[in-house]
């Protein structure tokens, strides 16, 4: 099997390649959507859509802020009693 990649979007950062695998005849035998990290360039999640793809990248981003935000409510405040 013969496959080929192409980068289909650069969303935050992330980007989303599309990978057409071909059978020993030359046929698109299978296409999917692979998100990279855009810090490491690891892939992150392989998708069957290029909406999934997007979905993925827009929720893990998301996720992101909401666990950032409750780490910076447990932090302990510190006060100056100056």
């Amino acid at each position: 099997m013969r496959s080929i990649r192409t980068r289909q979007n650069t969303i935050l950062g992330h980007s989303i390649e599309r990978i057409d695998e071909y059978d020993d005849v030359g046929l698109v035998a299978n296409v999917r959507y692979e998100v990279m990290c855009p810090y490491t360039g690891a892939v992150l999640t392989s998708r069957a859509s290029l909406r999934a793809a997007k979905r993925y990248v827009i929720l893990h981003e998301l996720r992101s802020i909401k666990v950032g935000k409750r780490r910076q409510k447990r932090a302990p405040q510190y006060v100056d009693a100056a």
